[in-house]
């Protein structure tokens, strides 16, 4: 048998290279196709994509296929590189690679037969951060040399493997740093740093790496807020690949980074990837030491976090590789030594580390397929003991339930939805603590943990994953030394508490009835209401009901908020509903209500009276009142943190489409502010220049238009500057305090708190408890101290005992936050500010925040 597979592969790899003159022939290099070799100038999407296209017409290599479109309506699509004989079956690879994804559906006995005649899965991919260039642009070499080449380790290496080659990642930053390259070029290139080539402020370098929106796709892919990533997610699960490449670029005076990564690394994360790691990073070490390239490896980059592309695809079962070259910025930039990185030598050098994959991947081809079937048989070993199950109740907001649930299926996870309520043991809460006995309704949704993507269903929905003891260890040193702990990223993503949802898990295993969820859900509220004769309620459990409000008040049509919960026949509303006046208008009401309920998937109840049930508040309650139509400013530029804007951005424009208006932070003290009554104040990275750019009048404007009347709702940081900079508000400091001003500040890396909810304040509307709340920062700030004012509010804060619920924090931060203010709202003369002492709208992924940001925006004028 061995003999027979071997002779397989010869005859393979002699069909392929049988006529490589023909191929040389039809296929054109790169500079033919885009009229720049590579290097020269900075590569535009659509020249990557004309390339693909005649690649896909010319070589009979390569397929080109449709990945998806960006938020910037820029078209992406990658190619299947392999051999002809590869071509001819790819259906059967694929399908064989869904297979040996999952051991349950197969013995191991086929599984063997299968690996003896499949080739390698690989997944290239390039430049996801926008102006990190040498990704794609090594690929584009890669691609050239692929399918032009007759030699005869390449003709092996397309036997044996195929590659699905995604160039450009995000074509919306990088052709964002493009055209900035391109209008600053001149007949000759600079590499001085200084050059206005190479040269870009804080903001622009955003733009430059981000998405349309500015948010750092490499953080995305677990909740997959962006076309770009959630495309990619399908096509990983489409071909099921084996090993994976992430290419990156960092800081010009480094040199080029591969795995294996250094700690921390995840308890939870899958050991077939950390065994091959090792692997890989000797074949690159290998091809690097033959070029004389510098290069590093475990000493910076973790795959603690597991949303980081390289991490989501070992997550996804496969080996997920970070690759980080050095940076030539543009076309050229000189490093600390005196000599000069181009573009060409940085795309040279992941040129190398890509054949390097692709050859071990290739040569030990068999072992690779071997240890990621008994990899996924190991994973659904495991879940079936220890925490067994995962249940999401549907509970509370039926939007975010269904976002969590669609989530969890897009990654391959299954889920399952139980027929009948269920009582189960040794029940544990979404924090973690002990339930006991706990009765479950028909209709939760129980994630068994016995499946492919155990590992990942851990790193998701565990309450906690322990950052590990040495680390943790080495971290405080370099804290108390004032450097840098290496925290890369937050320390808590807990999907129930990110969406605020009502979870449990369990070790018990007793059989339960259920059926599985084969397509993505709808929450299945817009079926129209029936004509009404005096108003519709619009449950306050749907953050979404906020969405209305903008639409109902531009047409005149009156709204009332009820800030307490209420009953109508039997039927309960959640404090937070809107009561849709009919008035004498009643068709017109009815056409508009019917359609926002179809647009936003909203729950609409048609009641023909005001009055509600016995011991309820009346729908015309003074536990409410009218609303204003919101005409809301977000503020953007200048020295703000663009990722801050961007969230806030997406919250309103995409998530909830909310109208509003973008105001660069230059133009402040210019445009007629009253125009809106409700302004936006995302992070700032510089209060003294913020307060230099909008000049005395803009300041004195700003503070004025809030006496007036106006809304001011700062995010983050954003709190310091209206505190300090525009002196408005009575929140303190805890560091401003005479005892704490030399006290060092340290950061609490992303970890999750339990906190007391005003549940009287307006801002709680939609609550029926307190939300965990997310910190990850150094900043803590204390209520004035005095007797309780109506107009000073601290709608949340952090416990006084028993604090942290998920997350890694200092002594220092579990001694300085509890009874720290979280959001606080205060009057202003007529008008008033609210301040988000943390960023409500974290990644676009902390969905339990969204209400809390909505309250503000939508409802604050009208309070």
């Amino acid at each position: 048998m061995k003999k027979l597979h071997h002779l397989f592969w010869v005859l393979l790899v002699f069909a392929v290279s049988a006529f490589p003159a023909v191929l040389s022939a039809q296929v054109q290099t790169f500079e033919a196709i885009s009229g720049h070799a590579v290097g020269e100038r900075v590569t535009l999407n659509h020249q990557v994509v004309r390339y693909l296209q005649h690649l896909d017409e010319a070589s009979d290599r390569v397929k080109l296929f449709r990945i998806g479109t960006s938020y910037n309506r820029e078209p992406q699509y990658g190619v299947v590189l392999t051999a002809p004989a590869n071509h001819a079956r790819l259906e059967e690879i694929r399908e064989n690679a869904l297979r040996l994804d999952d051991p349950r559906t197969l013995s191991t006995a086929e599984a063997d037969q299968i690996i003896q005649n499949q080739p390698a899965l690989l997944y290239l991919g390039g430049s996801i951060h926008g102006f990190e260039l040498s990704g794609t642009e090594g690929l584009l070499l890669f691609l050239e040399e692929y399918t032009t080449s007759a030699e005869p380790h390449i003709m092996e290496h397309l036997a044996n493997t195929v590659m699905i080659i995604d160039p450009l990642i995000n074509p919306d930053g990088r052709d964002a740093f493009a055209q900035f390259n391109h209008q600053r070029l001149g007949r000759t290139v600079h590499d001085d740093n200084h050059d206005w080539s190479n040269d870009f402020d804080g903001w622009e370098a955003r733009k430059f790496r981000t998405s349309h929106y500015y948010f750092d796709l490499n953080r995305d892919w677990f909740a997959g807020t962006h076309p770009e990533t959630r495309n990619r997610v399908a096509l990983l699960r489409h071909w099921r690949v084996q090993a994976g490449v992430d290419a990156h670029e960092m800081g010009p005076n480094t040199e080029f980074y591969v795995d294996p990564p250094t700690d921390p690394v995840s308890p939870v994360f899958p050991p077939f990837a950390t065994k091959w790691f090792e692997k890989y990073g000797r074949a690159h070490a290998d091809r690097f030491d033959e070029h004389r390239v510098e290069y590093t490896k475990g000493e910076i980059f973790n795959f603690f976090f597991p949303s980081y592309f390289t991490s989501y695809m070992s997550y996804q079962g496969a080996v997920g590789m970070l690759y980080e070259q050095g940076s030539s910025r543009g076309l050229a930039m000189q490093r600390s030594d005196g000599t000069t990185r181009t573009l060409y030598d940085a795309a040279f050098q992941q040129y190398l580390a890509f054949t390097a994959m692709v050859g071990l991947s290739s040569d030990e081809r068999e072992q690779l397929l071997t240890d990621y079937y008994r990899a996924n048989a190991e994973a659904i070993e495991l879940g079936q003991s220890g925490i067994t199950r995962y249940f999401i109740e549907p509970t509370g907001d039926p939007h975010l339930i269904t976002e969590a649930v669609n989530m969890l299926m897009r990654h391959g996870i299954e889920v399952h939805q139980l027929t009948q309520e269920t009582t189960l043991r040794n029940m544990r809460d979404r924090e973690g603590r002990d339930a006991g006995r706990v009765n479950l309704p028909a209709g939760t949704f129980v994630i068994e943990a016995a499946q492919p993507r155990y590992r990942f269903i851990r790193a998701l929905l565990d309450p906690e994953i322990p950052v590990p003891a040495t680390f943790l260890e080495e971290a405080r040193q370099r804290v108390d030394r004032g450097e840098n702990p290496r925290f890369y990223d937050t320390t808590s993503w807990s999907l129930p508490l990110l969406f605020n949802l009502t979870a449990w898990h369990s070790g018990d295993r007793s059989r339960v009835s259920a059926e599985r969820i084969h397509e993505p859900l709808q929450p299945g509220m817009a079926e129209a209401p029936e004509m009404a004769h005096y108003a519709y309620l619009i449950d306050g459990a749907q953050t979404r009901a906020l969405a209305a409000v903008p639409y109902l008040r531009a047409q005149g049509i009156r709204l009332h908020l009820l800030t307490k919960a209420t009953q109508v026949d039997g039927r309960g509303f959640a404090s937070g509903t809107l009561v849709v006046r009919v008035d004498d208008d009643a068709e017109a009401v009815h056409t508009a209500v019917t359609g926002l309920a179809a647009r936003f998937d909203l729950e609409v109840v048609g009641v023909n009276s005001g009055q509600a049930d016995a011991g309820f508040p009346p729908l015309g309650s003074v536990e409410g009142g009218r609303l204003s139509e919101p005409k809301i400013g977000l503020i953007t530029k200048g020295p703000l943190d663009a990722l801050s804007f961007g969230w806030a951005w997406h919250t309103l424009d995409r998530t909830y489409e909310i109208p509003h208006t973008l105001i660069q932070s230059r133009t402040v003290g210019r445009i007629p502010l009253e125009r809106f009554n409700t302004l936006v104040l995302p992070a700032v990275t510089n209060g003294r220049a913020l307060a230099e750019l909008l000049g005395e009048d803009g300041m004195a404007r700003l503070q004025r238009w809030v006496r007036d009347g106006g809304t001011l709702i700062g995010l983050d940081t954003a709190t310091d500057f209206i505190l300090n900079q525009l002196e408005m508000g009575s929140l303190k400091s805890w560091y401003a305090l005479e005892e704490n001003e030399q006290a060092q500040r340290i950061t609490t890396p992303g970890a999750f708190f339990r906190v007391t909810l005003d549940q009287e304040h307006w801002m709680s509307s939609g609550y029926t408890a307190a939300p965990p709340m997310l910190v990850n920062s150094n900043r803590v700030y204390v209520a004035p101290e005095g007797p309780p004012s109506p107009a000073r509010n601290a709608v949340i804060q952090v416990q006084r005992e028993d604090i942290r619920i998920s997350g890694h924090a200092w002594a220092e931060n579990l001694e300085r936050l509890p009874e720290s203010v979280l959001l606080w709202q205060e009057r202003v003369g007529s008008g008033q500010i609210i301040l988000f002492t943390e960023d409500p709208n974290f990644r676009g992924y902390w969905r339990g925040a969204n209400r809390l940001f909505l309250n503000a925006v939508i409802l604050g004028t009208s309070r």
